[in-house]
């Protein structure tokens, strides 16, 4: 865990971002929708900064790197590499590796998701509540991925004014990295430290010892927070020089960018096919994600016409049950 440099990570743009994400939308192919959107902003980037250069005008391409998401040097000091994976099955992972760490855009998003309700429990915990959590639960809060949440939340917290909830997030935070710490020269699973970090901190001197990591981590992360805001006021300023990030991608222009394997829906259905299938209307509602005028086209077809075409959006992974 040392190597990384944790306060790079603000910049990352997550695939899972709830601004992003469409509600209906079935998960998997809102995370392909999203890794598009990102994908296609980092190539407009090179391209504008490809003729920047060519023009002389050296300055302006570096300065874009400031809305580059996902650039490898913003993420720790160790040389990096990032890694798309595409499987004989047609998924497709992605993945940044940084020295002997490796994180994974798309498994921190299904983590997330599938995960929430407990780091919001872990998150409130107190102290005794905290070890019991950690030991019936340390297969998924002892995992990486819980760590880079609590620092991550802890960050957009901050920068949203809300200190309370943030230093709540690096207190709970900290306790799983110095978890992480004393199993690293170990060369043990962090998970069968937690006993061993919650004896060695049971003493009053102690538990100063390990608020005062919290409050170094803390103003750390403060710091971190003034610059940020600073570097956006700055990126702010510099709007109108340098050309507009890419627009979100619609659904039905992103899908016909994937591949037949990796578009595919939960269903083993061609969202495409599916598409092209449906009457005009339904057809608009995809193109506009307008929830109102889906209903309204429900209302005004044959039952029995709307419940096939919207079971085969659903099993194409156009629609989502939830």
């Amino acid at each position: 865990m040392s190597g990384f440099d944790y306060s790079k990570w603000d910049r990352i743009e997550l695939s899972d971002d709830e601004d992003t994400f469409h509600p209906n939308l079935d998960k998997n192919l809102n995370i392909r929708v999203n890794r598009i959107t990102r994908d296609r902003k980092e190539e407009e980037i090179n391209e504008e900064q490809k003729k920047l250069r060519e023009q002389g005008d050296v300055d302006k391409a570096e300065k874009m790197e400031q809305r580059r998401p996902l650039h490898v040097e913003n993420l720790c000091h160790v040389a990096e590499e990032r890694t798309i994976i595409h499987s004989s099955d047609g998924s497709r992972k992605d993945k940044l590796k940084k020295g002997e760490e490796s994180f994974s855009i798309d498994e921190y998003t299904m983590y997330k998701e599938q995960h929430q309700a407990l780091l919001d429990k872990f998150e409130n915990a107190d102290w005794e509540e905290s070890r019991s959590l950690l030991i019936s639960r340390g297969d998924i809060l002892m995992q990486e991925y819980a760590n880079s949440y609590f620092m991550l939340t802890a960050l957009s917290e901050e920068m949203a004014g809300n200190r309370k909830r943030m230093e709540k997030l690096c207190r709970q935070g900290q306790i799983i990295s110095q978890i992480f710490q004393l199993a690293e020269p170990m060369k043990r699973p962090p998970r069968d430290l937690v006993p061993r970090f919650f004896e060695r901190f049971e003493g009053d001197a102690s538990k100063a010892a390990f608020q005062e990591g919290v409050d170094h981590f803390k103003d750390q992360l403060i710091k971190r927070a003034i610059i940020k805001k600073q570097e956006e006021e700055a990126e702010t300023a510099q709007e109108a020089e340098i050309p507009p990030d890419a627009k979100p991608v619609s659904l039905v222009e992103a899908m016909y960018e994937m591949s037949l394997e990796e578009r595919k829906g939960p269903g083993g259905l061609d969202p495409v096919e599916v598409f092209e299938s449906l009457p005009k209307d339904l057809q608009e509602c995809f193109k506009s994600g307008d929830i109102e005028q889906l209903k309204k086209v429900a209302t005004d077809m044959d039952p029995k016409d709307f419940d096939y075409h919207f079971d085969r959006c659903i099993q194409s992974g156009l629609w989502s049950k939830a």
